[in-house]
């Protein structure tokens, strides 16, 4: 079979690769970290540790926040659409695509190899049979005369 991709697919694997960084970077331990001196002063219950600087900067440094995921609760979950990360993953491509710039241009030798093997692509399925002559029709029309598309 064929190698495939998807902007989905990128911006979920995005979110596992920071996951298992996130992972393997470990938990810091050290004199800082562990913080005696605020067990201390803060004790036992009912003693907050979560109103703390201390735990507020350590806390956005040790925790991963996944920006395909929520944290709702179920009824709240259930209130908002019920979402899931696919949703979460479009409405975060949708927000790239529309705001991305680019901020090292191709050269004309690159966009040049990029038409060359995006015709060469076409040009492979249209002879396999992996895209009907209806499909490529369509194609042509919808995208490779759009002025959007800039490498047709």
């Amino acid at each position: 079979g064929e190698l495939t991709a998807h902007p989905l697919q990128a911006i979920l694997d995005d979110d596992i690769a920071g996951m298992i960084g996130r992972f393997i970077e470990g938990v810091t331990v050290s004199n800082e970290t562990i913080a005696l001196d605020l067990i201390e002063q803060v004790g036992p219950i009912p003693g907050n540790y979560l109103n703390t600087a201390h735990t507020r900067e350590w806390w956005k440094k040790e925790q991963f926040v996944p920006k395909v995921a929520d944290e709702l609760t179920y009824p709240e979950w259930m209130k908002t659409g019920k979402k899931d990360c696919l949703d979460y993953a479009k409405k975060r491509m949708e927000e790239i695509l529309a705001t991305h710039k680019v901020s090292i241009p191709l050269t004309p030798s690159q966009e040049e190899d990029i038409k060359r093997i995006l015709n060469e692509a076409r040009k492979y399925y249209r002879e396999k049979g992996l895209i009907s002559d209806e499909e490529w029709e369509v194609y042509q029309e919808k995208v490779l005369k759009s002025p959007d598309y800039p490498f047709a």
